[in-house]
């Protein structure tokens, strides 16, 4: 499977995730590099925009996600 487009500039990964490099390995290889259709981040970024992100949601976040989208 390819990676998710976002994973490069991703700025969850990129700025909260540095002090904790083994949960963002788990994530990354569930959300990024596996399912990145059900990564809560990703969601929002394909029906909304990259700054419609926010930059405290973790890819897990699925209710939280559904929630943002609701409101659109």
């Amino acid at each position: 499977m390819a990676n998710c487009e976002c994973l490069e500039g991703c700025p969850f990964f990129n700025d909260k995730m540095d002090k904790m490099p083994t949960m963002a390995k788990i994530y990354k290889k569930q959300y990024c590099q596996g399912d990145f259709d059900s990564c809560a981040r990703h969601r929002i970024f394909i029906s909304m925009g990259k700054s419609a992100v926010p930059g405290d949601l973790y890819p897990n976040e699925a209710a939280k996600a559904t929630a943002i989208l609701a409101k659109v």
